[in-house]
C-alpha cells in the first residue's frame, strides 16, 4: 500500500502519512505471534477518524520518516495505536506526551532525528529533547541525585565498595547469588539509601532509590530492522520518555561480535547500570 499525502519537510527527514488511518480513533490488537515468547502483533483493527472499522496487518506503516536518500523509518499501525492509546491520549501519570495528537508528535520528531538511523544495522537506539514535558522518568544518576540532595555522598561511597561484586554477579552469578546479595547488602547497609533489587526475571542487579519518578524533556526511541531484504528500512520499535541507556548487562544479550560479556559494549552497560539508579517511590 503506497503512502500518498502531503510532505512536511523537517529536518533531516520528511513525514509521509498514510491519509485513510490519519486521525484514527483507535487501534486494538486482534491476533498475536504465540509461537514468540513476547508475542508480537499480527492483525488489527483500527477505527478510522469517520468510524469505519478495518482489520489489517499490524505491520501496516501508518506513517514514514523519509530520509534525503530515499532511506526509509516506518511507525507501524500497532506500534500508532499504542503510542497514540498510552502517550497521547492515555492519562497515566509520567507516561502522557504534551501534544495534541500522535501526527504533531510525529512532526516534531521529523524536525528531531538524527541523521544516519538506517546506515548501521541493527537496531539504532537513541533520545532527543523535545524542549516540552514528555512525563517523567524512572531513572537517575547517582550524581543527579548527590546534586539534588535526595541522597549522600556517604551513600555512593557505599554502594560503590560492591561495585566490582555487582559486576560479576550479573556476569556470571544465578538468580539466587543475586538475591542474595540484595538481602546482605540491605543488612550491612541499612540506613543507605541506595540499595540492589533483581529485575528481568532475576536477570540483573540494579541499585535503587526510594524517590518519585522525575519530569523529563527527553524522549527514548528504537528503530529496528524488521526485513533483511529491505537494508533501507527500519521500524520504530519501542518509544518511552526518558534518556537513552544501553542495554541490561545480561551476558547472553551481548554477540561474540561485540566481544560477549568480555566486550567494550558490555562493560559500557555494566557501568551505566551500575551509575544510572532505577526510582522506586
Amino acid at each position: 500500500m503506497g503512502i500518498n499525502s502531503a510532505e512536511t519537510e523537517r529536518g533531516n527527514y520528511t513525514l509521509l502519512s498514510e491519509p485513510k488511518y490519519k486521525g484514527f480513533q483507535k487501534v486494538e490488537v486482534t491476533e498475536v505471534d504465540q509461537s514468540k515468547p513476547w508475542k508480537p502483533p499480527v492483525k488489527v483493527k483500527v477505527t478510522t477518524a469517520d468510524g469505519r472499522e478495518e482489520e489489517i496487518a499490524a505491520s501496516t506503516p501508518f506513517h514514514t520518516f523519509e530520509g534525503n536518500e530515499g532511506k526509509k523509518l516506518t511507525v507501524s499501525a500497532a506500534t500508532a495505536g499504542h503510542v497514540d492509546n498510552l502517550h497521547i491520549k492515555g492519562t497515566e501519570p509520567g507516561s502522557h506526551f504534551d501534544f495534541p495528537s500522535l501526527e504533531a508528535l510525529l512532526a516534531d520528531v521529523a524536525d528531531k532525528l538524527p541523521a544516519g538511523i538506517t546506515d548501521t544495522p541493527g537496531p539504532s537506539a537513541f533520545d532527543m529533547d523535545m524542549g516540552k514535558k514528555m512525563g517523567t522518568e524512572g531513572l537517575a544518576t547517582m550524581q543527579e541525585l548527590l546534586t539534588d540532595g535526595v541522597i549522600t555522598q556517604s551513600d555512593i561511597d557505599a554502594a560503590q565498595r560492591y561495585r566490582e561484586e555487582v559486576t560479576q554477579l550479573n556476569k556470571i552469578g544465578d538468580q539466587g547469588a543475586r538475591q542474595a546479595f540484595v538481602a546482605k547488602f540491605a543488612s550491612e547497609n541499612p540506613d543507605c539509601k541506595i540499595q540492589f533489587q533483581v529485575i528481568r526475571g532475576g536477570a540483573v542487579l540494579v541499585p535503587t532509590v526510594k524517590a518519585p519518578k522525575r519530569p523529563t524533556n527527553k524522549l527514548f526511541m528504537v528503530f529496528g530492522p524488521t526485513d533483511p531484504a529491505q537494508k533501507d528500512v527500519k521500524t520504530m520499535w519501542t518509544t518511552a520518555p526518558g534518556r537513552y541507556m544501553p542495554r541490561h548487562p545480561v551476558p547472553t544479550q551481548f554477540s561474540e561480535a561485540e566481544g560477549g560479556p568480555e566486550g567494550d559494549a558490555y562493560k559500557e552497560a555494566a557501568t551505566a547500570w551500575f551509575n544510572t539508579v532505577m526510582l522506586v517511590g
